[in-house]
């Protein structure tokens, strides 16, 4: 068997650590259970070789004969890679769009370019409209896979921001704020608005942690606040159809209107687990439980 000495960096080893002892604290605080420092990188080590040779189009363990067919049909790299790859090139990219945007706005809102639309959807509803999903996709699922990295300081921060940020639509509906845009919108305007992004990210998670953690399920933290949402939900449906409830925007609104908003996420979060399951027959469980008998004979 062929072997292979690395050395880890301080910052890596604590991290590595850190890892181990949530399995042992996942094992029940037991100092057997769980898995060791050099069993705990062998596993990291053997699903990040894994997942990089799925992109590849390799299968695990590859023999030297397969990998050379495998490169003689890869692709050189594009142009738009090289540039993507340069930190250089990504940052001048990054300030050629800002200066365009901001020349775009200022002549949008100042000079009244009509060719920009920026008039037209001059309110912040409008803004949160085009930009809530592509920020919350670039955020928010970040936050929840990798949220044991992120610092108290930064949660404070992100606390606090939520918290102003509250304050602030509160604000837009009881001054009124006109600019804001919230004054016209109802509850029904809100879920659509956030429904979408909601889809999106909780199905990236959701992916991410069973690609990490085959079988895991949602914590009971989790669970209290999906109930305590669905719960508030079922009462503003009571409300706005049998009290007539303004405020919800629910009243003339159908069943078909409910699944074109809902099905986004109700069907990728719920239903097709299970179906995916079932139409593969629990292909994924047995590669997880294959994966787990090769690295108890690791």
């Amino acid at each position: 068997m062929a072997s292979l000495t690395l050395t880890i960096e301080p910052d890596e080893f604590l991290g590595l650590r850190a890892l181990v002892e949530l399995d042992r604290a996942a094992g029940g605080g037991d100092p057997g259970s769980g898995t060791s420092t050099v069993t705990k990188a062998k596993a990291l080590m053997r699903t990040a070789l894994a997942d990089k040779l799925e992109q590849a189009g390799l299968p695990w363990a590859p023999s030297a004969e397969a990998a050379g067919k495998r490169a003689e049909t890869a692709a050189p790299a594009s142009a738009l890679h090289g540039i993507t790859g340069n930190g250089k090139a990504r940052k001048g990219a990054a300030y050629l769009a800002a200066a365009a945007l901001a020349a775009a706005l200022w002549g949008g809102y100042i000079r009244g370019w009509q060719w920009t639309g920026f008039r037209v959807n001059g309110q912040l509803w409008d803004w949160l409209t085009l930009l809530l999903l592509p920020v919350v996709l670039g955020t928010i699922p970040l936050w929840i896979q990798d949220k044991e990295y992120i610092g108290k300081g930064r949660r404070v921060i992100y606390a606090a921001a939520i918290t102003a940020w509250t304050g602030f639509v509160v604000a837009g509906y009881l001054i009124p704020l006109s600019w804001t845009g919230f004054g016209s919108q109802t509850l029904w305007g809100w879920l659509n608005l956030l429904v979408l992004p909601a889809a999106v990210t909780t199905v990236m998670a959701l992916t991410s942690m069973r690609a990490r953690r085959p079988g895991a399920c949602l914590r009971p933290y989790q669970k209290a606040i999906i109930a305590a949402l669905a719960t508030g939900w079922i009462a503003t449906v009571i409300g706005g159809y049998a009290l007539r409830w303004r405020w919800t925007g629910y009243p003339g609104h159908t069943l078909w209107d409910w699944l074109g908003m809902l099905l986004p996420l109700v069907f990728p979060a719920i239903l097709l687990p299970p179906l995916l399951t079932w139409v593969s027959g629990n292909a994924a469980g047995r590669a997880s439980a294959a994966y787990q008998a090769a690295m108890a004979r690791a």
